[in-house]
């Protein structure tokens, strides 16, 4: 047995506005200068990738990007510094959530496995 966990956080209508789509998004932008660039890099239509970090901005109150006002083809993006440090705060949660889960699940199978030793595994031919 394994676990597979997946975080998200909802906002006060209970859509997913923060998961590690908008994380890995977020930091394509970093990495790229560009929303466009991040969301092909991602095999995302731009308008989903803008839908994103509209929602995030809207959930969040900040805006996660400036957008680059000058150079010779006026495009460009760099995330905020309340989105660098939005982005270091959640992948810290994201981090501790997934160590706790993983100490619980170990936990659970302890416990599983006291129970197996209790009543004896059932082969599944018996059933």
């Amino acid at each position: 047995m394994e676990l597979s966990t997946k975080l998200y956080i909802l906002d006060d209508d209970g859509n997913k506005f923060m998961g590690a789509g908008v994380l890995w998004l977020l930091e394509g932008i970093r990495e790229t200068g560009s929303l466009l660039a991040a969301s092909d890099r991602m095999g995302l239509s731009y308008s989903k990738a803008r839908g994103m970090l509209e929602h995030i901005e809207q959930a969040t109150g900040h805006s996660m990007i400036d957008r680059r006002k000058g150079g010779a083809d006026r495009k460009g993006a760099v995330l905020t510094p309340y989105a660098e440090r939005y982005i270091l705060l959640y992948r810290k949660f994201q981090e501790d959530a997934k160590n706790d889960a993983e100490r619980r699940f170990r936990e659970f199978l302890n416990n599983l496995d006291t129970l197996e030793a209790d009543y004896g595994r059932q082969d599944d031919t018996t059933v």
